[in-house]
């Protein structure tokens, strides 16, 4: 019997290998199920894979359970990027590349919120997260762009991937050695971050917004603006004659569908444009905006999913008529997929930047 499996095991072993080698399937991409390196449809799989070497990641603040993310548990997944790079005067392409990795959603669906201000503003709307690298860089992201927007899964920690060649010229674009934070819904590269080893969830605080619930008026007829440490003014007319118009299915987390078929108002960028410059790297890497209602409701978004995006959609300050309820200004975001981050009878706008 012992004679047997002596012979067995190594036949058994080799079957395997020839099996594997010659199997069509070879190369299967775990996310994706496409196969790399052979003649498939998707130009995005025709280049040999990279990997990375995967760190230690540790999830702390404002959750009931801070400590390290076990990996293990997690799926993978793809996304596909042209990094471009404007830390100097003049924007410069560094190359094109299907990442893959670890969803940020996924590292933080384990750790449960803890909100310090739970007890007099419950929603998650406020919340923004810091991820630092081993060494002390830090980008930001809010909470909602994570976790309530239509393209889920585009942040990723990624562990591998590879370049996305063009048919007709031979390139070879620079790879990192260790894990790095990918956003593929930038158009800049501010916020991808290498060896990324923690992440911090806050809560807003730089400012208090007293909650006044079920008030008799809610109209605010102008808005504040607020660049912390620097300026205040306020901003009291529409934005031209440039409006954009958005149809949308207005699901709140709360009370789910409201019938509310449009937005339509002036460009958040346009209103915006001569207190903030959308290019500046360090707005994109840490920079964060509060809109904050008549009310106290409050929302965050960090500066890069406002301004740094690689797919167009912009956010409006959509407006209403003189006294109606919940006017006159009201942020809206074509990209969140549920209505809570738009704050109406806006009051106040205000700009920060992480620590």
């Amino acid at each position: 019997m012992k004679l047997f499996l002596k012979i067995l095991l190594p036949v058994a072993a080799l079957a395997v290998l020839v099996t594997i080698y010659f199997n069509p399937m070879q190369g299967v991409d775990a996310s994706t199920g496409a196969t790399p390196s052979r003649n498939g449809n998707s130009v995005y799989h025709q280049s040999t894979t990279f990997s990375m070497n995967c760190g230690r990641l540790e999830v702390g603040g404002e959750v009931a359970n801070p400590g390290p993310v076990d990996l293990k548990t997690l799926y993978l997944h793809e996304v596909v990027v042209k990094e471009t790079s404007n830390a100097t005067d003049t924007a410069a392409f560094i190359g094109a590349y299907r990442y893959t990795g670890f969803s940020l959603l996924d590292l933080l669906n384990p750790f449960i919120l803890q909100k310090k201000n739970e007890s007099v503003f419950r929603p998650a709307t406020d919340i923004y997260i810091e991820i630092e690298n081993d060494k002390q860089e830090k980008v930001v992201f809010s909470w909602s762009e994570i976790f309530h927007v239509n393209k889920l899964h585009q942040v990723l920690i990624a562990t591998g991937g590879s370049q996305i060649d063009p048919h007709k010229r031979k390139v070879e674009y620079p790879r990192t050695e260790t894990w790095k934070l990918v956003a593929a819904g930038d158009l800049s590269n501010a916020r991808y971050l290498d060896n990324p080893v923690r992440v911090t969830v806050k809560t807003f605080d730089r400012k208090d917004y007293p909650v006044q619930r079920n008030m008799p008026s809610m109209y605010s007829p102008d808005v504040k603006l607020v660049i912390e440490g620097k300026s205040e003014t306020f901003l009291t007319e529409d934005a031209g004659t440039c409006r954009n118009k958005h149809e949308t299915i207005f699901y709140g987390m709360g009370q789910g569908y409201h019938p509310v078929g449009s937005f339509e108002g002036g460009s958040l960028a346009g209103l915006l444009n001569s207190i903030s410059d959308p290019a500046d790297h360090a707005l994109q890497q840490k920079g964060l905006v509060c809109f904050a209602g008549h009310d106290g409701y409050r929302s965050i978004f960090s500066f890069s999913e406002l301004f740094n995006r690689n797919d167009a959609v912009e956010a409006i300050m959509a407006t209403t008529g003189e006294g109606v309820e919940g006017g006159r200004y009201r942020i809206f975001h074509p990209a969140d997929f549920f209505a809570d981050r738009s704050v109406k009878s806006l009051s106040e706008i205000y700009f920060f930047q992480a620590d």
